[in-house]
């Protein structure tokens, strides 16, 4: 769950909010406003790398938020991507365990990766390398799971797949998830609510 009362957000100058709002455990919750209402800004607050200006918040849990125009970086396969994206350190030396392992075979599958998983991040679309940058916050453990722009790059048919994955994830797992987007016709289609800036 994730609660806010009063939250501003904003780099010095408010650039969201006030904002007041309680979504509970295995909510699945559309951001949406125009260009430079503060969607991103309000995702890095609640994801604890910006303070609030004003106001508090509060999660039943971990936090994970998956930025947008994350770079892609030669020399790692989507697999390997995935991986380090959790934050272990993984490499030669250390392995992940087996419970990591499941976890990421199941991303890849809900997601559609199988036929590029082995694929350098420099030989995939963009629409490709979203649902891989997707897939991180599935496999990480998280009671709040922030998306920021999820299905940019994505044609129509993986757009509505990513979100009714998201959708399913937060009913199967319990987590809140909540994602921006300027597509409110699909994502208003795989969403519980709307949180409007």
């Amino acid at each position: 769950m994730i609660e806010a009362e009063r939250i501003v957000a904003g780099y010095g100058s408010p650039v969201a909010g006030p904002l007041d709002f309680s979504y509970p455990d295995g909510s699945c919750i559309m951001v949406t406003g125009r260009n430079g209402s503060g969607k991103t800004t309000l995702m890095k607050t609640l994801a604890g790398q910006i303070p609030p200006l004003s106001g508090s918040f509060r999660s039943g849990g971990p936090v994970v938020m998956v930025p947008t125009r994350i770079p892609k970086v030669k020399g790692f396969s989507v697999r390997e991507f995935i991986l380090t994206g959790l934050g272990q350190g993984y490499g030669p030396f250390r392995k992940p365990g087996p419970e990591v392992l499941a976890a990421e075979e199941n991303a890849v599958r809900l997601l559609g990766l199988h036929d590029i998983e082995s694929k350098d991040l420099g030989r995939i679309s963009d629409g490709e390398f979203q649902k891989a940058c997707t897939a991180i916050a599935l496999v990480r453990r998280a009671n709040v799971i922030l998306l920021d722009e999820p299905t940019a790059f994505l044609d129509v048919e993986n757009r509505k797949m990513v979100l009714s994955v998201l959708r399913d994830i937060s009913r199967s797992t319990g987590a809140t998830v909540l994602f921006s987007t300027h597509d409110i016709h699909d994502g208003s289609l795989y969403s519980d609510g709307t949180l409007e800036l």
